[in-house]
């Protein structure tokens, strides 16, 4: 995925002190905190990621109050993603986040952290715990840092999971309203309205609406979804849908002025 590919020279350039490491990696046990992380950066570099975690935990260990070892952990965090231990990874990242609120690589954090959520983005047709979490994440980046470039790169990430989220709640909708629960698919339909509004879904959640609508034999409130999923999406092929919809039922497209109130349904 993307995060793979996020630099990693770059990361040796900003994250690297500038003391060589000329001892061997596995004696790294009582040495001073710039050592070992370098000799944690270089295992990470050959992709040696469970050397290089035990090495940045143990410069945690020695030298807790070093700012190599602030950095230390957000790197150990990136390994552990690289090693595919997300759930490790969140823990390590969320751990940094809470002791470090001010730190500058915060922002950068956040970011692996939701994407460690965003890997494992299911089907639709299962629980999205995942994607949930990876929302939270990466809309709490986005109003923190807003001016960050992690958070302009979580945009994408965010309407890519607005739409996945968007889905499942019009999966349900359909299952429901496939079993007759009318106003359970509705309450559905509505969330992607008022959740996912700039999501590809809305065309369709207004036309599964206009449907609930007239089989429950509320032909003003039809008219009145019509109205608007015409007027917004007129080249769509729900609007299309929609009006042979209400031609087949017979009903007049003559639209009067309704009251908002008029929608709402106890």
């Amino acid at each position: 995925m993307i995060i793979k590919a996020l630099n990693f020279l770059f990361f040796l350039l900003i994250f690297s002190c500038s003391t060589s490491d000329e001892e061997t990696r596995a004696n790294y046990q009582f040495e001073n905190d710039v050592t070992m992380y370098n000799k944690a950066m270089e295992n990470l570099k050959e992709k040696e990621y469970d050397i290089a975690v035990d090495i940045f935990n143990e410069l945690e260990l020695q030298h807790p109050y070093s700012k190599w070892a602030s950095k230390g952990q957000v790197m150990a965090g990136f390994a552990l993603y690289s090693s595919n231990k997300y759930d490790e990874a969140i823990l390590t990242l969320s751990k940094f986040i809470e002791l470090n609120p001010n730190h500058q690589l915060i922002p950068y954090a956040m970011y692996l952290k939701g994407f460690s959520y965003f890997e494992r983005i299911p089907d639709i047709k299962l629980d999205q715990k995942f994607s949930t979490l990876a929302h939270e994440v990466f809309s709490e980046l986005h109003n923190r840092f807003p001016n960050s470039n992690y958070a302009r790169r979580s945009i994408k990430h965010l309407k890519t999971l607005n739409n996945h989220l968007a889905s499942k709640e019009m999966d349900i909708g359909r299952f429901y309203q496939s079993q007759g629960f009318i106003l359970a698919s509705i309450k559905r339909y509505k969330v992607v309205l008022k959740k996912y509004r700039q999501t590809i879904l809305v065309p369709e959640s207004i036309y599964r609406l206009i449907e609930c609508y007239i089989s429950l034999g509320l032909k003003k409130q039809s008219l009145y979804l019509y109205s608007i999923l015409k007027y917004n999406f007129a080249n769509s092929e729900w609007s299309n849908e929609a009006s042979d919809l209400l031609k087949t039922r017979d009903i007049n497209k003559e639209l009067k002025r309704l009251k908002k109130k008029e929608l709402d349904i106890n």
